[in-house]
């Protein structure tokens, strides 16, 4: 906190840091060969662009998804079209997600760039944004998706094992445990994470190994 390193005493860690990034902080720090299996897994970088528009509504639709390569931005959302509200009615926002690496041309942008960028990736597959464009906001992701390239399980294994034999940490989540999954398995993981830990605060390594069991089975749902 502002600048002063705090120490605080916990019976338990449970950490969704990304998994190679927990292994890189700990200290004692871990052997070569666990470093190196960090340095071989990576997450896909992401930016989200937020267009605050002057119109009650884009469109009627949640979200649009682009899975071609012609324009470079991969979903666009509507957060207003999620709820049952509809306030204010006379503004709407807009999500682009727009992949990216740190350092690259995306990520070096500045917000006005990426405002421009979508709204030319919009027009170019007729959804052109023709309300006044009041503001543009974003917010950069260093780790959102994982990268599975191949070959990367093992690394992951190794990464896992060795922290796994860590007495009171626990790693899960996407990041934490390097899987491209939904909000809610996310939380089902959270959730499944309490019901193994007991009333008198022992954590059952058993049941939370049926979990990991059940999270392989997950399936990502758009």
């Amino acid at each position: 906190v502002d600048g002063e390193t705090q120490s605080i005493r916990a019976d338990y860690v449970w950490s969704t840091i990304p998994i190679n990034v927990l292994s890189r902080l700990m200290d004692p720090g871990p052997p070569e060969g666990i470093l190196q299996a960090a340095s071989q897994i990576d997450y896909r970088s992401i930016i989200l662009v937020y267009l605050v528009l002057g119109q009650a509504q884009f469109t009627e639709f949640d979200a649009h998804y682009f899975p071609g390569e012609d324009i470079p931005i991969t979903r666009l959302s509507e957060p207003k079209n999620y709820g049952a509200r509809q306030d204010p009615v006379d503004r709407t926002v807009l999500c682009a997600e727009l992949p990216c690496s740190p350092g690259d041309s995306y990520w070096e942008m500045s917000d006005e760039q990426l405002g421009n960028l979508v709204k030319e990736a919009l027009s170019w597959v007729k959804l052109p944004i023709q309300a006044p464009l009041i503001q543009v906001i974003t917010r950069r992701l260093r780790h959102a998706y994982p990268i599975y390239l191949s070959g990367y399980e093992n690394h992951l294994r190794k990464l896992d094992e060795w922290l796994g034999q860590i007495d009171h940490l626990l790693t899960f989540g996407r990041q934490g445990l390097f899987a491209h999954d939904n909000t809610h398995h996310a939380l089902f993981m959270a959730y499944r994470a309490v019901d193994c830990l007991d009333q008198a605060g022992r954590f059952d390594q058993s049941c939370w190994q049926e979990a990991r069991q059940v999270f392989e089975s997950h399936v990502v749902e758009d």
